[in-house]
């Protein structure tokens, strides 16, 4: 943690070394989040962890030195994770034809939205909750999308563990109320 800080305050200071020295001692962990998050999009994703790690990389590295803090850079790595992640939702179902709803079927009697269309779904739900409730959309862009655990999302902001858990299992009340009622 006192890597990340030192090279976040050395970048806000102007220093050119920074945003290559920061993906060195960060990569390891946008790894993780990002092998975690492609680990439950479908199966023939044609997205990597290491290209979206990449990816989201190039894309706050256009913010050089606008990190507050650990917190900050890795709330804003998470976001720009699921804005990639939804881009690419929003690009295959344009390419797909015959436009609305995509359905996979299951068997005969089953069918199942698409995965990228449940994912755009899940993308406007999140940007619900983050108008109503902003805290409760932090902690669960840290939770899914950086794949942090409770007593990680605490100590990031500084919040008691059970605080942060009651504030999980409200948001995935509302989150799942949301999405079952479109």
């Amino acid at each position: 943690m006192d890597d990340i800080t030192r090279v976040l305050n050395a970048m806000a200071a102007g220093d050119p070394a920074g945003s290559a020295e920061l993906l060195e001692v960060v990569y390891r962990e946008l790894r993780g989040m990002a092998a975690a998050k492609m680990a439950g999009e479908r199966p023939d994703h044609t997205l990597q962890p290491t290209a979206l790690v990449h990816e989201a990389y190039l894309r706050l590295a256009g913010n050089r030195g606008d990190w507050q803090s650990r917190l900050h850079f890795y709330g804003a790595a998470s976001e720009a994770m699921r804005r990639i992640l939804v881009d690419h939702a929003r690009q295959r179902a344009a390419r797909k034809r015959g436009g609305g709803a995509a359905v996979t079927a299951l068997d005969d009697k089953i069918a199942a939205p698409d995965p990228d269309e449940k994912l755009l779904r899940v993308h406007e739900v999140l940007d619900e909750l983050a108008h109503r409730d902003p805290l409760k959309a932090d902690i669960v862009k840290l939770r899914i999308f950086a794949g942090l655990g409770h007593d990680e999302i605490a100590a990031l902001l500084d919040l008691n563990e059970k605080t942060v858990r009651r504030h999980w299992e409200a948001a995935k009340i509302w989150l799942y109320q949301a999405i079952r009622g479109a």
